[in-house]
């Protein structure tokens, strides 16, 4: 794991890229800036750990670049949940509900992940806050689809099938 310069980053990923990712999607460009200077960008190697079980979730992580795998712990086993793509968040419900980590993330590929601490993000809805309006739009957004992909895979695994 290696710590990047935001600046180098936004120069090579590019704001245009950037703003096209589904978690900045209508945020300001200074805003995008602003939470990748506040944040802190990690680059992972492929195969690297992100291991965090059993720890409070005290911020979330948005992937920039790179695919990232989700294995949940589950009776002394680690099962591959999904994968997190560009653009996608991961955490953000842990930090909102002060869960802990259950399971480690692995990177699939090469990959940059930028960290947004529960108190970057408090300052961010204090500084700008139509932008994190939209954000919170975003993100919320994006635990919807989650918890509908996850009601589809529950009724496929049990065979659920409504009568019209």
């Amino acid at each position: 794991m290696e710590i990047l310069d935001a600046n180098e980053v936004i120069g090579s990923l590019g704001l245009p890229y950037l703003r096209d990712l589904s978690t900045f999607g209508a945020l300001s460009d200074e805003v995008i800036e602003y939470l990748l200077n506040r944040g802190s960008i990690k680059r992972f190697e492929k195969g690297d750990y992100l291991a965090r079980y059993d720890e409070i979730a005290e911020e979330f992580q948005i992937v920039l670049s790179g695919k990232i795998a989700f294995y949940k712990h589950c009776e002394g086993h680690d099962v591959l949940t999904r994968y997190f793509r560009p653009g996608e968040q991961m955490s953000f419900d842990l930090m909102i509900g002060l869960i802990r980590h259950d399971g480690i993330d692995v990177a699939v590929e090469d990959s940059q992940i930028l960290d947004i601490s529960s108190s970057q993000f408090f300052d961010l809805r204090v500084n700008y806050p139509a932008d994190f309006g939209l954000l919170m739009i975003n993100l919320a957004r994006e635990l919807s689809r989650e918890i509908a992909m996850l009601e589809d895979v529950i009724g496929d695994s049990i065979g659920w099938h409504l009568e019209e």
